[in-house]
């Protein structure tokens, strides 16, 4: 008799014990019932990462227990730097305010770009979407035809803000390689840009995703209206086998290390993070939730359908290693990439 009255208070004690670890959990689980996320979008409405943006929010509340909403609000200005500096002095780190932006945001503050205030290693990466290719366009009237006429004939390409891939990316070429490509900015963003080369206001496009391309103007590619010369990446793209990258036309072993540096963040094109000072545990109900979601069939579908792509997405630890590798590089190679892309103010 007492033996089992002492496995009977044995096997409360686990009880007791199990529920009290399970606590943090259950309050947790429901810390999003009946709240709303604000979804913070670093571009204009109508472009490539308002696009991502969009997908992303009309899944999210599946992902995460107690269904809240989610708000998409674009807040544009200097290629995600406005943005980013809202996020790194956000009070509200409770996963209830998040953004999506350029890879760049990851090496801005590293570079010392105009307007960066912020240290990207103290924010808090939830993931990154796609591992974008960006590439240089001509219109098909344009006499460059390929990579090696960027080296002789000056193609006048549009931009948006200085911070900008379509104005930072082709200006850091042109000073690391040699590149002719006359660079107009002063564009809001990417669906200004589309607009201006259709209607021959310039000549290409210096800087620009692939998956913007693909989703925003896939009559481009379909009809050849655009000539892809060059792949503002590492490595090459599946669609684009028969197109060099930035690597491929360097002619010296300084010229790649500086490339290299400045177009790492490639791989982290659409990425999506929160403000400093998440507690780990709600940090890793976004991670998780993001993981889940770059497997789900309906978010892929939904993705196919709208012509987004979606390529070697990247988990929030494996972006937070890839800021901390960027931040390890030595700081003579930095300052050269980051002269190399720097403007004026």
């Amino acid at each position: 008799m007492r033996k089992t009255r002492k496995s009977r208070a044995g096997l409360a004690a686990v009880v007791v014990s199990c529920a009290v670890a399970l606590l943090p959990a259950a309050a947790l689980a429901q810390f999003f019932k009946g709240r709303e996320i604000q979804f913070l979008v670093s571009h204009p409405a109508g472009g490539g990462y308002d696009t991502y943006a969009r997908l992303y929010a009309r899944h999210l509340s599946r992902f995460l227990e107690g269904r809240p909403g989610v708000v998409a609000q674009n807040m544009p200005g200097a290629a995600g730097l406005v943005m980013a500096n809202a996020m790194a002095s956000q009070q509200r780190a409770d996963g209830t305010v998040i953004a999506l932006g350029p890879g760049t945001l990851a090496i801005s503050d590293l570079f010392r770009a105009a307007g960066a205030r912020y240290d990207a290693s103290k924010l808090s990466w939830i993931g990154s979407m796609n591992a974008d290719v960006g590439v240089a366009v001509a219109w098909r009237t344009s006499s460059v035809k390929k990579a090696e006429d960027l080296l002789t004939t000056e193609l006048i390409v549009g931009g948006a803000g200085v911070t900008d891939n379509s104005v930072v990316l082709p200006t850091a070429l042109n000073r690391v390689l040699g590149t002719k490509m006359k660079v107009v900015s002063g564009y809001a963003g990417t669906a200004d840009l589309t607009l201006a080369l259709e209607r021959g206001e310039i000549g290409g496009i210096g800087g620009m995703n692939y998956s913007s391309l693909v989703a925003n103007k896939p009559e481009w590619l379909q009809k050849r209206l655009v000539t892809v010369l060059l792949q503002l990446a590492l490595e090459r793209h599946p669609d684009l086998k028969d197109v060099p990258t930035v690597l491929e036309i360097a002619t010296t072993a300084e010229q790649r290390q500086i490339l290299e540096l400045v177009f790492a963040q490639a791989d982290i094109s659409r990425v999506i993070f929160g403000p400093p000072g998440m507690t780990r545990e709600r940090l890793a109900e976004l991670r998780a939730a993001f993981d889940a979601m770059m497997k789900d069939r309906e978010f892929l579908d939904d993705a196919e359908k709208s012509h987004i792509e979606i390529n070697r997405p990247m988990p929030g630890a494996s972006v937070e290693n890839l800021v901390a590798k960027l931040r390890s590089t030595s700081p003579d190679l930095v300052k050269i990439a980051a002269d190399a892309v720097r403007m004026s103010p």
